[in-house]
């Protein structure tokens, strides 16, 4: 005796997967977009301060290449400050102390989106 299989509403079926990946990705998308006004923001009370272009210089913008934000320094002499230099002036560390700070509780938050749209 063979095993029988029924499956009635399978446009259901694949309409609702579609429904949950345009949700999940939209979720993600939302919380990355969060994440990143989060990081900017914390970079630009981090950084050194002398004229504030550096500070204004900070920019986040959507990445090229899937669900990703880009949140970066566009002053010329951005990486002198956060790396240093070998003639004198110190490592500030101000993006690394940001992201440090921050990509943990972004990540949780990205997790807990996709749970409550998956529903588990």
């Amino acid at each position: 005796m063979r095993p029988v299989i029924n499956v009635s509403g399978i446009d259901k079926c694949i309409s609702f997967g579609d429904l949950i990946t345009t949700n999940v990705s939209q979720a993600i998308e939302k919380e990355t977009e969060l994440g990143a006004r989060q990081v900017q923001k914390r970079e630009k009370s981090l950084a050194p301060v002398k004229s504030g272009l550096l500070r204004k210089s900070i920019v986040n913008r959507k990445g090229k290449y899937g669900i990703s934000r880009m949140v970066r320094a566009k002053a010329p002499h951005a990486p002198l400050q956060e790396y240093g230099t070998k003639r004198g002036v110190k490592a500030k560390r101000f993006a690394e102390r940001a992201r440090r700070e921050l990509v943990p509780g972004i990540q949780a938050k990205i997790r807990a989106a996709v749970k409550r749209e998956v529903g588990s």
